[in-house]
């Protein structure tokens, strides 16, 4: 939820008629407190944007700044040890507020990093005059609070600022100080508001950039990016999110979520990436290899999910990794977001991870290939101008031609595969023999290679092409000891014949020795040059196949030994 004021002093002056009149008496010459250097610039451009907004909106929440998510900031600023302060009223105090202490980063783009000499010096005038930006608004809106318990305006005394250089013009300077809670109330008038909003309105009025010491940093980012934590008083740990309990550590049970970290003496939030569903303990449970959560602080072991590669983002609604698409890359791992190409470029793949993976698009009718050059769509393919990829048209029609780059040209009746379109009789017609067609809309037939022919009409395949010559290419049925010889074609049917080899018999499909059981009566088969065979008889045996004996007791009488 934003922010709001509530401002409830008619049209009272923002910071009372008393200092008005003191500014008024001073004119534009204003010491600020804690240090810092006059800033006449710096008080009047900050009145007059804080004014002007709350006064001249429609409604007072015109001038609401949404809080930036913790998980969405990163900062430089440091906590010390000396916000930790002791201060429970009595003993039937068992909880107290924590201390809220706020972060801050402020970036300068165009800052003359240059113009530093003497780091040590710059680093006292530029806390010094964060200090004094600060203390003006304390001033007006006891930005910094009181501490708990005690009614001493705390003047953000226990300010820390760091500064760092992130480029050849650009430095940044991390503040932490301690806050008081929203809402914050006006010293002077009946208003409240919150520390985020009165540090945005600050921050783009210039409180963070007019003052002698900053000037040489330029103007500032208009980003604020603001952090906040509790810490407990010594002797005491944080319990929820911003209280403090006395409790003995060893008495004190941390939350589901949380555990005790001995270290600093608190109950901390599970680091993202584990949870504890259980009270009381000193460790998490992390989530398996290749899991993560969404946050910290989580209890259940349902919370992990998988965490996302480079070239995903998480769909935290679904709680899936999906791809980046064809107009973003995402370089990092276990990110809920991904980076848009430049205007006017594409990725090749739905999950890039570099933003050198971008290119620029192909003109219509053209589309990038795997190998990053543009080719032109195919036929039954379109691609206009605002799309990334070519299109399929309607399945019913196709396009005449590749390259077409728009849907009107998907004028043509989209044939199917083993059939091709007659532009003269608009008609879709078989594939004869020899021919082919294995795509969908073209407007002629595929010939079979040389050799070859199809034995049907509306062939759909290459496959379907036969040799016309099966001898040649080996795709005959003949047995291995048989001759394969070609035949004339009958219409459009191959034809071959078989024919077994000398010392061989059959029909060509089955071939057997010639020698087997020819010899009878013990006699031995040889085969001739040319295959013929021959039956050697043994003693006492002639004949062919040494069918005949000599010893015969009757004449013409035949003996047959098996």
């Amino acid at each position: 939820m934003g922010h709001f004021y509530r401002f409830e002093s008619g049209g009272q002056n923002l910071y009372g008629e008393e200092e008005h009149s003191k500014r008024k008496k001073r004119g534009a010459n204003v010491q600020s407190e804690g240090g810092g250097n006059n800033i006449p610039v710096l008080l009047a451009m900050y009145r007059w944007l804080v004014v002007l907004c709350l006064f001249t909106a429609a409604t007072p929440s015109a001038c609401t700044a949404s809080r930036p998510s913790l998980a969405s900031i990163a900062y430089g600023g440091r906590i010390h040890r000396n916000y930790i302060i002791n201060n429970f009223n009595d003993d039937n105090d068992r909880t107290v507020p924590a201390i809220r202490v706020i972060r801050l980063k402020i970036d300068y783009p165009n800052a003359s990093i240059s113009s530093i000499n003497d780091y040590a010096t710059w680093n006292i005038l530029m806390k010094n005059s964060v200090l004094a930006s600060l203390r003006f608004i304390n001033k007006h809106w006891l930005l910094c609070g009181e501490t708990p318990y005690k009614k001493e305006v705390n003047d953000c005394g226990k300010l820390e600022v760091t500064g760092e250089v992130l480029g050849p013009t650009h430095y940044r300077i991390n503040a932490t100080f301690i806050a008081q809670r929203d809402p914050v109330s006006s010293a002077k008038v009946g208003a409240t508001s919150t520390v985020f909003a009165l540090l945005q309105i600050g921050l783009r009025g210039g409180i963070f950039q007019y003052t002698n010491e900053l000037k040489i940093l330029g103007k500032p980012d208009v980003k604020l990016n603001f952090d906040e934590e509790f810490f407990c008083f010594r002797g005491s740990i944080l319990v929820g999110e911003d209280r403090c309990s006395k409790f003995n550590v060893f008495e004190a049970q941390c939350i589901p979520g949380t555990r005790y970290d001995h270290r600093i003496k608190r109950c901390v939030r599970c680091p993202k990436g584990s949870y504890q569903p259980l009270y009381g303990q000193e460790r998490c449970v992390r989530c398996g290899i290749g899991f993560t959560t969404l946050r910290d602080g989580h209890v259940d072991k349902h919370s992990c999910i998988v965490e996302c590669q480079p070239g995903y983002f998480l769909e935290t609604r679904l709680s899936q990794c999906l791809p980046c698409g064809y107009t973003a890359y995402q370089p990092y791992r276990d990110s809920s977001i991904c980076y848009s190409c430049p205007p006017g470029t594409i990725t090749l793949t739905p999950t890039a991870v570099s933003i050198t993976q971008c290119k620029s698009n192909c003109p219509p009718g053209e589309e990038r290939t795997a190998d990053g050059n543009c080719t032109p769509c195919r036929v039954g393919f379109f691609k206009t101008e605002d799309d990334l990829f070519c299109r399929p048209c309607n399945p019913t029609v196709t396009t005449s031609t590749t390259g077409a780059v728009s849907e009107s040209q998907c004028n043509l009746t989209n044939c199917k595969p083993g059939f091709y379109f007659n532009q003269h009789f608009h008609l879709c017609l078989r594939c004869g023999y020899g021919e082919y067609q294995d795509d969908n809309g073209a407007l002629q037939c595929k010939k079979c290679p040389a050799g070859y022919t199809t034995k049907i009409f509306g062939a759909k395949s290459i496959s379907d092409c036969k040799s016309m010559n099966q001898c040649e290419t080996g795709e005959h049925r003949c047995h291995w000891l048989a001759a394969c010889f070609d035949l004339p074609d009958e219409g459009n049917q191959p034809r071959y014949g078989c024919r077994c080899q000398p010392g061989f018999v059959g029909n060509g499909f089955e071939c057997t020795d010639i020698c087997l059981h020819l010899c009878l009566n013990g006699g031995k088969c040889i085969k001739t040059s040319r295959g013929f065979p021959k039956c050697i008889c043994p003693p006492n045996f002639e004949g062919k196949r040494c069918e005949l004996n000599f010893n015969k007791k009757e004449e013409n009488e035949i003996v047959v030994r098996e």
